[in-house]
């Protein structure tokens, strides 16, 4: 039997990582997803094995010699998808001949599900949008659903099939060089009998880092160790995103990587646009954005997380400054940036936790002042100012982690801060008295919003020690009302 593995791509979606290596050559358990695919490959007898390559194609070869594949350097893959790359290797097919992606993590042997002399997909089923193929009682391919949102889906080719190599080697012909490879399947089931078999939960396919990590095939860590040139990741502090300083091509940098199920609260493109704003502002670190949903910050030497026992007077000031620049954005200056509606973002949490924990009175006060606090002076806020997103060099601050940022009241922005430090009433004067034009009243208007969402925010993510300090904070705003 011959396999063809198309490894080709840029692998965009798995950036930054790929910025030096090819996707096939990610690390999973310790090795190459290549290296366990041809590794399951053998086992199975399959020892004539083709790896299409084009981006770093150089990359490939040290695990050539260690493996013993063919590689096959399409040198026209950039702009082209998957399609392209099996046209190119279209002279290698023949009989018993699988062909597969290179960004499948085999967990298994699929080769015990297939049927010799037929035309087949080694398929499994999906949770999501995808092309669903549609049988008959036989697993004859009757159709497929282009626009299903779940189904038999996806897997690996196996044409052993001697009558059909030429109508498969039609298809590919037919297909364009922007489709995958698999579209074959749409011309090739109008010529001839193809079948799709469910080989159960066989494959991760790793087109992302979001793939990865929910499927558990890679862990946060081992992330950041591919993306670092060393392959070494020192973990740093961190609630909403496991951070990791690395060296990434030649330089500290700070990979930001989220915590499971955290898109339920955080627009990840809404984050990189409001960064946009304050880019070279000196309020932030630089920090590149890519579509894995990874986030690259340059590492700040000498900088530190601010400290409790370090915010004194003189630090109040830095940071207020700082704040205060910030809040010099104003909606009116972006009018196509959308506005924080506190109300919608209050029923928001309160929807994801499904959790009561106010009286109908207190929940009244709550959505009265947020309706209040939304109604006025609107600028960007980060939202999210406790100490482990503030940096300290013993002379200069900066902040980090915009994820909550939005244009909204600098109320909540002064009441969440002085909340996450636990100041005391006093400290509340000085920081409005530093602030300019805000009272006391208004500071712990902020707080009851931001403690409120915070709590909700913890029973959302299970971190029950979290939601119970918010909770606690909460109810003293309460009291203040009361």
């Amino acid at each position: 039997m011959r396999a063809i593995i198309l490894s080709a791509g840029l692998g965009s979606r798995l950036k930054p990582m790929t910025l030096h290596k090819p996707k096939p050559l990610l690390k999973v358990y310790g090795k190459s997803i290549l290296e366990h695919t041809i590794e399951n490959l053998k086992r199975n007898g399959v020892v004539d094995i083709y790896v299409v390559c084009g981006y770093m194609h150089n990359c490939f070869d040290s695990l050539q010699e260690k493996l013993g594949f063919k590689k096959l350097v399409f040198s026209e893959y950039e702009g082209k998808n998957s399609a392209a790359s099996l046209k190119f290797a279209i002279d290698y097919l023949q009989k018993g001949t699988i062909v597969l992606n290179g960004d499948l993590y085999l967990k298994e042997s699929f080769l015990d599900c297939a049927r010799y002399s037929l035309t087949q997909i080694l398929a499994q089923r999906q949770n999501m949008p995808c092309w669903e193929y549609i049988l008959d009682s036989d697993c004859s391919v009757l159709d497929i659903d282009v626009n299903s949102s779940g189904g038999l889906s996806d897997g690996i080719a196996f044409f052993d099939n001697e009558d059909d190599i030429h109508l498969i080697k039609e298809s590919i012909l037919e297909c364009s060089d922007d489709e995958y490879w698999e579209a074959l399947f749409l011309r090739l089931i109008k010529k001839t009998c193809v079948y799709a078999f469910d080989c159960g939960q066989f494959y991760v396919e790793i087109d992302s880092f979001k793939d990865a990590l929910n499927s558990n095939t890679l862990t946060p860590k081992e992330v950041a160790q591919n993306c670092s040139d060393d392959g070494v990741a020192h973990r740093l502090g961190g609630i909403t995103n496991i951070n990791y300083k690395i060296k990434f091509l030649g330089k500290d940098k700070v990979i930001r990587i989220a915590n499971k199920d955290i898109d339920l609260i955080i627009d990840r493109e809404f984050e990189r646009d409001i960064f946009s704003i304050i880019y070279n502002s000196g309020i932030s670190p630089k920090c590149d954005f890519y579509e894995s949903g990874i986030r690259l910050s340059d590492f700040m030497p000498g900088y530190r997380h601010l400290q409790n026992d370090e915010v004194n007077g003189e630090v109040l000031v830095k940071i207020i400054s700082l704040m205060k620049k910030m809040h010099k954005i104003s909606h009116i200056s972006y009018p196509n940036f959308p506005k924080l509606s506190l109300v919608d973002e209050v029923l928001k949490y309160e929807e994801i936790a499904k959790l009561n924990i106010t009286s109908q009175i207190e929940h009244k006060l709550i959505i009265t002042i947020a309706k209040e606090l939304q109604d006025g002076l609107c600028v960007l806020c980060h939202r999210d100012l406790q100490l482990p997103n503030i940096l300290y060099n013993g002379e200069s601050i900066c902040f980090i982690d915009f994820e909550y940022a939005a244009f909204t009241s600098p109320f909540l922005e002064i009441g969440n801060f002085t909340s996450e430090i636990c100041a005391s009433k006093e400290t509340i004067q000085t920081i409005c008295d530093i602030y300019g034009g805000i009272s006391i009243d208004d500071v712990f208007k902020g707080q009851l919003i931001a403690n409120y969402i915070w709590a909700l925010w913890g029973f959302i993510y299970n971190d029950f020690s979290l939601a119970r300090s918010y909770l606690c904070r909460f109810d003293e705003n309460l009291k203040y009302f009361a």
